[in-house]
């Protein structure tokens, strides 16, 4: 009787340990359009905060125990993804107690506190209210920590002070341009129960060209959970059209944040191929300040994406230059020894990096660069990369011999829909075209 006592208490016991919030974007609901000043357009989208956890979430005003919520936008355009504005973060302030995600309420909430399975709306008017916006900077989003009362705190300016900043020329010529939104919430509580990876929403947004407005008036559901780089694999060829030759690996910081990388080849037809890479960050405060991608074959026509920060942030905006040294081509910024303040990927914002080669594509290592010191220095993702040297496609595993193995190595690839078996046109579907141009390569042999 003792011991099934006992087995209860202790069972008890663990389940209140493992009673813990679990703060999600539920939804993006809306957009204001706040115009233009200068060059640069303004907009602010709504959020809706969902515990899925089962116990209640902080949600204090004026102390560390309330979510700060991130907004920023991206744009996919021939097929390319890039980030194109960020805004300051908003301090939220008290929980209303609906039940929006689906998941229950539990109504063991209050106004400072969203309960167990409750969601919250903030809707754009509040999410572009500049009083309670606060800098990018003072927060952890791994840790969830973060400057309280937030620098620059009650201030207001212009219409485009804080809020989510676009450059007019990212919204021209984009009529055939999905933009993405991009929700994320950080919170001391939820990141102490080790909940911070899944914080991050995306929603496709319908795009006006002609008053360059955007609303989510009929457009696809938020994806909750999803970070808005996975929108390249969804809808890199257009709306509901995936682009399936995007790869993305996740990448972990040993005991702290996670990026995401994404990658692809394009056949230019005459020989070239045009290799595109996002590297995002979703919440490593240690960020990234370098990206090495193997090359061999000499690289040109290099490209490089960021964003602008603004509004008081102390960030560098300076642009990464590449650097080819025969074996690798790398983007860098200052070293953190150098300038704390260097554009790196800090949490929130992915960066665009391609270049052309005359190497095809293949699997490969790419070394990614943290900016804030620590251990380990740098950390390695699996990407589609070009192929070392000459390439002769009839020796498909690079061993200088042409012979069954090199058939057998590429029907594995093939079935794997390996960048590197997809060797013809259509591009992006592995089918008997590219099974017949491997034929006739290996009939052929190599030089």
């Amino acid at each position: 009787m003792n011991r099934l006592t006992a087995t209860a208490c202790l069972a008890l016991t663990a389940g209140m340990a493992n009673a813990t919030p679990d703060v999600i974007c539920g939804i993006l609901n809306g957009v204001n359009n706040y115009g233009t000043v200068g060059s640069i357009r303004a907009f602010s989208i709504g959020t809706t905060a969902c515990n899925k956890g089962t116990s209640p979430a902080n949600w204090i005003d004026d102390t560390l125990n309330h979510p700060v919520i991130s907004t920023t936008l991206f744009k996919i355009q021939d097929g390319r993804m890039t980030q194109v504005g960020v805004s300051f973060v908003k301090h939220s302030f008290a929980a209303l107690q609906g039940n929006e995600c689906g998941f229950g309420c539990a109504n063991d909430g209050s106004f400072q506190s969203l309960g167990s399975g409750c969601s919250d709306p903030y809707g754009p008017n509040l999410n572009g209210d500049q009083e309670d916006l606060g800098p990018r900077f003072e927060v952890n989003a791994f840790t969830g920590d973060y400057v309280t009362p937030p620098s620059f705190a009650s201030q207001f300016g212009n219409a485009i002070y804080k809020r989510l900043q676009v450059p007019v020329s990212r919204l021209q010529n984009a009529a055939d341009a999905e933009f993405i939104a991009e929700g994320q919430y950080v919170a001391l509580d939820d990141s102490q129960a080790g909940n911070q990876f899944n914080n991050a929403s995306y929603r496709i947004l319908n795009f006006n060209p002609n008053n360059q407005s955007l609303t989510v008036n009929g457009a696809p559901a938020t994806v909750a959970e999803v970070p808005a780089i996975f929108a390249w694999q969804a809808h890199g060829l257009g709306r509901n059209q995936p682009d399936p030759s995007v790869t993305i690996s996740q990448i972990d910081v040993p005991s702290e944040g996670r990026f995401y990388l994404a990658s692809k080849a394009v056949d230019l037809g005459d020989g070239t191929w045009r290799y595109e890479y996002g590297l995002y960050n979703l919440n490593s405060h240690r960020s990234a300040g370098s990206i090495s991608i193997p090359v061999s074959t000499g690289s040109s026509n290099h490209g490089f994406n960021d964003i602008t920060y603004h509004s008081g942030e102390p960030y560098s905006s300076a642009d990464w230059s590449p650097v080819d040294n025969g074996s690798s081509v790398t983007w860098s910024t200052e070293t953190f020894a150098v300038n704390e303040n260097a554009n790196a990927i800090r949490w929130g914002t992915m960066y665009n990096f391609w270049f052309e080669t005359d190497a095809a594509p293949t699997t490969g290592d790419i070394e990614i660069g943290l900016f804030r010191p620590g251990s380990p220095s740098s950390l390695t993702a699996s990407a589609t990369v070009p192929a070392a040297g000459s390439v002769c496609i009839a020796d498909f595993n690079n061993d200088d011999n042409v012979n069954f193995f090199d058939v057998s190595d590429f029907i594995g690839a093939f079935n794997a829909q390996d960048p590197g078996a997809d060797i013809a046109e259509p591009f992006g579907a592995w089918n008997f075209f590219d099974v017949a141009a491997f034929i006739g390569e290996f009939n052929a042999g190599c030089p």
